[in-house]
């Protein structure tokens, strides 16, 4: 009421636009909880790219694999040395969203879900049409959907930490324990031999300790990638109150904004559609063959 009267008993036009300003930030930090979560386009975009370099990535994945196409293999192996950085830019960009999700364990669990269906999807089905070394045991799904699990339950103690701290927190112990599927701790000269008992199973692979008849097409290990998720979610601590800047909310990309929005069916959808055609293409036109 107090804003409204002050509105109205505005004279100048910078009282009234600095009244009605007042009134519109009051207005929706109630209908949002006392918090803009504006949508920020930029990560949309950005997550979009990755979304497009992935596909692609692993359409000449196929071809290479499967149909033994030659260009197919040049493009694959043209792409592998950009597939860390775009794979590093999307779990990044899913550490950043978490602190912009409603339910944040649900979506971990169904992430969970979507997961657990491609490794049966890879490991039974795929074999069974005809299809060899494609089972994915602990990929980048797998990965999202237990940091987001993580970072749902261990909330609480996370926002007690500054996030500056948890920032290089996080970047530190990211790059110690790269080299986990290396054998060892380390970074900037520090070298620590982790058990050899470590690598004689495949039990915590998903952890990053595993042996060395492990496979897994798509594998991206707890350690060091949660970290890399987390250190996302400690920078996610700046939108909770709009703190990006104004740029991050404008559209730039229409196109990888669009693909960056509807990420999670590409995903899903892109690697069956991709086989569907091959066992297609094999079958009817006896393509690769």
């Amino acid at each position: 009421m107090q804003d409204m009267t002050k509105l109205a008993n505005a004279k100048t036009e910078a009282e009234v636009d600095a009244a009605a300003a007042e009134l519109n930030k009051k207005i929706g930090a109630g209908a949002k909880g006392g918090v803009d979560k504006k949508r920020i386009a930029l990560l949309d975009e950005m997550r979009g790219i990755c979304v497009l370099a992935m596909v692609c990535y692993h359409a000449f994945f196929i071809l290479a694999t499967q149909f033994a196409v030659g260009w197919g293999m040049k493009f694959y192996e043209f792409f592998q040395p950009a597939q860390p950085v775009f794979a590093a830019m999307f779990i990044l960009i899913a550490g950043i969203c978490s602190r912009l999700s409603h339910d944040v364990k649900r979506r971990g669990l169904l992430l969970l879900v979507f997961a657990m269906g491609i490794t049966l999807a890879t490991v039974l089905l795929l074999p069974a049409l005809g299809f060899q070394d494609t089972q994915v045991w602990f990929g980048i799904l797998h990965l999202l959907a237990l940091s987001t699990l993580l970072f749902g339950f261990g909330k609480r103690v996370f926002d007690k930490i500054p996030a500056f701290l948890g920032v290089l927190l996080c970047l530190a112990l990211f790059f110690l324990t790269a080299p986990v599927g290396q054998g060892y701790l380390g970074m900037f000269g520090l070298h620590i031999d982790l058990p050899e008992r470590l690598y004689q199973s495949n039990t915590l692979a998903f952890l990053g300790f595993h042996g060395p008849d492990f496979v897994s097409w798509d594998f991206f290990p707890l350690l060091p990638y949660c970290f890399l998720f987390l250190f996302g979610s400690f920078m996610g601590r700046y939108t909770e109150n709009g703190g990006f800047p104004d740029f991050c909310y404008k559209k730039h990309m229409l196109f990888f904004g669009l693909l960056g929005r509807h990420a999670l069916p590409i995903y899903l959808l892109h690697v069956p559609v991709f086989y569907g055609l091959v066992y297609f293409l094999r079958a009817v036109l006896a393509f690769g063959s």
